[in-house]
């Protein structure tokens, strides 16, 4: 009887052993959804196989190559890519059946005998490599045993660079590909033209810094000759973006913004508003700036390849009612005008400051919401709008300017800030006109000595923590002390 009893109360503490031996949700940015743990840890080799299944051979043999070479260049392993079933102290990747849940960019990390990622799309299985690669580096080689569930709340998480100030070498941007990659943030924005403030250059428009950074083979002379980007590197920059899952935005900017393009052709800038605004009354405008767009959008392989175009449209004057109808008439005019090249536009929220009665198009048009001054959500929203969430109270960095953030508040972003917070206008955490968010980095002050290493000190822990806030919203899993000692 007592051995008996003996023998149940062994069996009763290694039952406990199992459950507390459960392994803890592992710490990556941003944080898992789910997690089920398992007992332990996996030893991955520094030599072995990522095995695709065959059936998803043509979808998931580019991404079990880039994993390959990621997992050399982090941790100096040699991994060979095949088809086939997983066997012990593999990588294993395969599509699964749709998850309502799990949605376009969600997957399941089960790890146990092998690492298996699996997801209703390439895109799914992608993110999951990017948590693998975080949790193998985290502990060295490991990983936890257990399940994984993660899915992003927001489907747009990006980051807008501004180019047309400050000149960003394509290494550059490519590296920035890589690093929002790995955080799960999916869009990056080039803002490809933009101007000085002519105060700073003797208040001379002629003088005033301006560049438009793309080559152009139908203006000869428009490109900067600063520092600029062939249509083929461009190109190139966006196939990168496609392979690691982000979307380079490429942004023109009109008809504010435009210093670029009247210091090339003068009789388009604007006499009576300064001339970085174009024209809006001059035929020659729309005839410069179609030609400039067509360029880049037509044809079966156009220059600009993702799925977007941001148009800028943003802080003209709205002196004169005359003025507001022709910038809303020429608003309407890109967003068409791009969609007619199969492009989803885009565009910065200026039609609170920019009230009238000319429409403009509103469905299937996606808002940049800045400043609430200028649009404000909740009437966007109405109009049809769909609102990516950039209040510039939060989420601007203006490096060195004295304005703005010179660095962003990253714990207040942490602990008070998501997408549906767009300035002092609330939204539902999952109401569908809040398509996700986004930050900035704004180059106002042109030759100010910030290097690009700069520029990176700043945006680097903005990234990381809202990362974090476009995947999870509100449901963060760590205090913010937590998370900064952790990242």
């Amino acid at each position: 009887m007592l051995m008996k009893n003996f023998l149940a109360l062994c069996c009763l503490w290694m039952a406990c052993l199992a459950i507390s031996a459960q392994e803890p949700c592992p710490q990556v940015i941003p944080a898992l959804q789910q997690w089920k743990g398992g007992s332990g840890k996996l030893a991955l080799p520094a030599e072995g196989n990522i095995v695709v299944n065959p059936a998803d051979e043509a979808v998931l043999l580019s991404t079990a190559g880039i994993l390959a070479d990621d997992l050399n260049a982090m941790l100096g392993w040699n991994y060979s890519v095949r088809t086939g079933k997983p066997g012990k102290n593999d990588i294993y990747m395969a599509l699964m059946k749709p998850d309502k849940e799990l949605g376009d960019e969600g997957y399941k990390l089960s790890v146990n005998r092998y690492a298996g990622i699996e997801a209703p799309t390439r895109k799914g299985v992608f993110w999951g490599t990017r948590t693998l690669l975080q949790m193998l580096y985290k502990q060295q080689g490991k990983i936890s045993k257990g399940t994984a569930r993660d899915f992003p709340l927001f489907p747009n998480r990006g980051f807008m660079i501004d180019a047309g100030r400050k000149f960003f070498t394509l290494d550059y941007l490519k590296q920035y590909v890589r690093i929002l990659s790995f955080y799960k943030m999916n869009e990056f924005q080039i803002h490809l033209n933009d101007n000085g403030f002519p105060q700073f250059f003797d208040n001379d428009w002629n003088k005033t810094y301006a560049a438009f950074r793309l080559e152009s083979e139908r203006f000869p002379g428009l490109t900067a000759k600063d520092g600029s980007y062939t249509k083929q590197e461009f190109t190139d920059l966006q196939r990168l973006g496609m392979e690691y899952g982000v979307n380079v935005i490429p942004e023109i900017d009109i008809p504010a913004h435009s210093l670029s393009f009247t210091q090339y052709k003068p009789e388009i800038g604007s006499k009576e508003y300064g001339m970085d605004h174009l024209d809006l009354f001059n035929p020659e405008t729309y005839k410069f700036m179609d030609g400039l767009f067509k360029e880049y959008l037509e044809g079966e392989e156009p220059v600009f390849r993702g799925p977007r175009v941001h148009i800028g449209t943003d802080e003209y004057s709205n002196k004169d009612k005359k003025v507001v109808e022709k910038f809303r008439e020429f608003t309407d005019h890109y967003i068409r005008y791009v969609e007619g090249f199969g492009k989803q536009a885009c565009v910065w929220g200026a039609l609170t400051h920019a009230q009238g009665e000319t429409p403009v198009k509103a469905e299937n048009v996606i808002m940049s919401a800045w400043y609430n001054g200028y649009a404000d959500p909740k009437e966007m929203v109405k109009q049809g709008y769909k609102l990516i969430s950039i209040p510039d109270g939060f989420l601007y960095i203006v490096p060195a300017a004295g304005y703005y953030y010179d660095y962003l508040n990253t714990e207040e972003l942490y602990n008070s800030w998501t997408p549906a917070h767009v300035g002092k206008a609330v939204f539902d955490e999952k109401d569908p006109a809040i398509l996700g968010g986004m930050f900035a980095v704004w180059n106002d002050h042109v030759g100010n000595g910030i290097s690009t290493k700069d520029i990176h000190h700043r945006t680097f822990p903005a990234l990381q923590t809202l990362a974090v806030k476009m995947w999870t919203g509100t449901a963060t899993s760590l205090p913010y002390n937590e998370f900064d000692r952790m990242r």
